[in-house]
């Protein structure tokens, strides 16, 4: 997809579009500068971050956002059809980011695409990969 995070995310926007999906969970979502681009887009976003302080800003946008990590969403089985997740594995130790990866596949419909940097040493430069949960 595009190379700068503006282009990336506009292309995972575009691949939803492009599959119909109409909803999308933003994990690590900040602010929720990327919620509002999903929804001028006509996609649902439901945001989560561990900062309070994020939330609110968040919620302050009008986006749906609550307090969670990775590691424990408070979500049923399959409720997203989508996952922006660019963010959410940066920094983490390995035993942690399986962790988030199992929570993501749990909250995702079969086949979402779900968004994610994988973390490869030597390689600083962003990217990202869609994988898709089990179908």
């Amino acid at each position: 997809m595009g190379t700068t995070p503006t282009e990336e995310l506009a292309g995972f926007i575009a691949l939803l579009k492009a599959e119909g999906l109409r909803g999308v969970l933003g994990l690590d979502c900040g602010p929720g500068t990327d919620g509002i681009a999903f929804v001028r887009a006509g996609i649902h976003f439901t945001g989560v971050d561990a900062s309070e302080e994020n939330i609110h800003a968040a919620r302050a946008r009008g986006l749906s956002a609550s307090v969670a990590t990775g590691a424990a969403l408070p979500f049923a089985d399959a409720a997203f059809p989508a996952v922006w997740a660019v963010d959410a594995l940066a920094g983490l130790p390995p035993a942690e980011c399986d962790d988030v990866v199992r929570e993501l596949r749990r909250v995702a419909e079969p086949g979402a695409p779900i968004a994610v940097v994988l973390p490869e040493s030597g390689h600083p430069e962003r990217g990202f990969t869609v994988l898709r949960s089990p179908a």
